[in-house]
């Protein structure tokens, strides 16, 4: 069993982006998303994507108007990353999530871990030291958005076998196998020979956390954050929540509160 950041290096990073279609479609989901969430910035505010990935959020962040640290470990994604940035204000950092938030610098105005990036992490003692490390790195009344799978529901049999790109040249799909408090996800990466056309199958895996929206509310709510939103739509969960001080004024932008269904 691989590590997350050994999986992305050995097999997925080269495929990344390709798995969610057109690149620039996606930043504009994402930049609407934001939007939704009320997340603009007020003046010369800043950001920090946790898991950019190739930036869709980095990006859409950018586009808004933030100035953006963008935080991954993957030195391929970031590469894509810099070649797609043009003059927007983002800056690429190599590092690992909790690392980066240890590091010294001004407060920053959001952060943002989104995608699937949170059950990436390595287990739930560190999704809570990440919580902890955002909020010492924001400034007061700062906000925390975040978007990941609730893995706790086991699918079962062959829904475990899940498609998840296929093109001329390249089948992505990957096979969930259940453990207590984490899921192994072995991505099978089949790619067409340009030379033979004959097909070639790579393979890897790696653990994912089984995060409950309920559990990462309390979560949050322990590490001194206020939960503004929350909702479930197809198992994404998207959750913003707001630092320290000045949290009283604010109502709440969604369907559920914190300990909603």
């Amino acid at each position: 069993m691989t590590t997350v950041a050994e999986h992305y290096d050995k097999l997925l990073a080269e495929h990344y982006s390709r798995m969610f279609g057109d690149h620039d479609a996606k930043v504009a989901e994402q930049r609407a998303l934001l939007e939704r969430l009320g997340l603009r910035p007020e003046g010369a505010s800043g950001a920090i994507d946790l898991g950019c990935g190739s930036g869709f959020q980095s990006l859409a962040l950018a586009q808004l108007g933030f100035t953006v640290t963008a935080v991954d470990t993957s030195d391929k994604l970031l590469a894509e990353l810099a070649s797609r940035r043009g003059q927007l204000a983002v800056d690429v950092v190599r590092a690992d999530l909790l690392e980066a938030l240890e590091r010294p610098g001004p407060p920053f105005a959001l952060a943002v871990c989104m995608g699937d990036t949170l059950p990436h992490l390595g287990s739930k003692a560190d999704v809570e030291r990440m919580f902890a490390g955002c909020a010492r790195r924001l400034e007061p009344g700062g906000r925390l958005a975040l978007t990941f799978r609730d893995l706790t529901r086991e699918l079962e049999g062959v829904d475990r076998f899940i498609p998840v790109h296929d093109s001329a040249d390249v089948i992505m799909t990957c096979f969930l196998e259940y453990e207590p408090d984490t899921v192994k996800v072995h991505d099978l990466v089949h790619t067409r020979g340009r030379e033979d056309g004959r097909w070639r199958l790579s393979a890897s895996s790696y653990r994912k956390l089984r995060l409950s929206a309920d559990w990462v509310c309390d979560r949050l709510e322990a590490a001194g954050f206020r939960v503004l939103h929350r909702e479930v739509a197809r198992g994404l969960v998207t959750l913003l929540a707001r630092s320290g001080a000045d949290v009283g004024g604010d109502t709440n932008t969604g369907s559920e509160p914190c300990g909603g269904g």
